[in-house]
């Protein structure tokens, strides 16, 4: 993908098209699911926080907050909180998008900024330490009523956190932007690319959404193999990932 395509609605005005240009560059960490589906939409969501004056940070903040609030309708494991994860989610990714792009048009790009980004990414951890909860109560492994659940999930959050502030505190203030070699490999071909997407939570829950549908319409049980299968999937992603990043370190 070019860094001067456009993601564009056929409705776009030209202004909408030429403030794409100023505040959506492609990125190589651009994934699928959000160059050709967020990105769309994207645009009118900043224009709008635009003119209800919230900062690129207030953003950032909704952001963290959603991408977590999908990994607690997880823990709640039922067909209705697993849409609303996949709702959740979606829109905490959104606002990720949208915080950069106002960032941009705003010119208010600041090293908080930054620091928020790095906690974005840190809530992707708690929602995956969910999947694991919620398979296991599928699967009669663990037994929790809806408020043990929430408490479990919130005890979690703030165990991780408490780890990931200083070090997205440390990261933020060394500033030493590298280039992940994992990224580098994805960016190769569309084949990489979309089994990048698949393969991560973007994927997960439009297949969650999917599967949750099929149980509704079928009366059958296979979210809880969707759920395996992906924690599977993650140790080896880990495993690989570990390997690819060790190699690169003896180019040194």
């Amino acid at each position: 993908m070019s860094s001067e395509k456009l993601t564009t609605f056929f409705f776009d005005s030209d202004q909408i098209l030429e403030l794409r240009r100023q505040v959506q560059p492609y990125s190589p960490k651009e994934d699928l699911w959000s160059w050709y589906v967020l990105r769309r939409m994207s645009i009118y969501i900043t224009l709008l926080f635009r003119k209800m004056n919230l900062s690129p940070n207030t953003v950032s903040w909704m952001s963290v907050f959603f991408v977590l609030l999908s990994g607690l309708c997880m823990i709640l494991s039922t067909p209705t909180s697993f849409i609303l994860a996949f709702i959740a989610y979606n829109i905490g990714y959104l606002f990720d998008c949208v915080d950069g792009e106002l960032a941009r048009l705003t010119r208010k790009i600041s090293k908080l900024g930054y620091f928020i980004d790095m906690l974005i990414r840190a809530a992707t951890l708690p929602v995956f330490l969910s999947f694991l909860t919620t398979l296991l109560m599928q699967t009669g492994g663990l037994t929790l009523t809806t408020f043990q659940s929430i408490i479990l999930y919130l005890v979690i959050v703030c165990i991780i956190m408490s780890l990931l502030l200083p070090l997205s505190y440390d990261l933020t203030f060394a500033m030493n932007v590298q280039v992940d070699p994992v990224q580098k490999i994805r960016n190769k071909s569309f084949l990489f690319e979309f089994s990048g997407f698949i393969l991560g939570l973007p994927g997960f829950y439009l297949l969650l959404v999917i599967f949750t549908v099929l149980e509704l319409i079928f009366n059958i049980t296979i979210t809880q193999y969707l759920i395996s299968g992906f924690l599977l999937l993650l140790m080896v992603k880990v495993v690989l990932r570990a390997i690819i990043t060790v190699r690169t370190f003896k180019h040194e």
